[in-house]
């Protein structure tokens, strides 16, 4: 399955789905969801992984990245809908002290 990055934006909430991989080959997909379908200035985002079926190191690299470029407060980022193996990736990475992990 390839991998897909969507995104809405509904004032300074902006929400990102990612489907397949979450990993490096989305760079460019996902880095475009944040920067150039932007309507106003973000203040949170949800990040949806519902579709995702596996997250990577270079993944949470991506998380990290744009809670810097964006410099977004912690708990403004939230990743939803994670499934188990992803969740407790995120968890023992002790990602969850930088976005809120559902």
């Amino acid at each position: 399955m390839s991998s897909t990055v969507t995104s809405s934006q509904q004032g300074s909430h902006l929400t990102i789905a990612i489907a397949g991989r979450f990993d490096f080959s989305i760079l460019q997909d996902f880095r475009n969801a944040y920067t150039l379908e932007i309507d106003a200035p973000i203040n949170r985002i949800s990040i949806d992984l519902s579709r995702s079926e596996h997250m990577d190191s270079s993944g949470m690299g991506l998380l990290l990245t744009l809670k810097k470029e964006l410099q977004l407060e912690s708990g403004s980022i939230e990743l939803n809908n994670c499934r188990p193996h992803i969740r407790d990736a995120l968890l023992a990475a002790r990602l969850d002290h930088f976005f809120k992990v559902n």
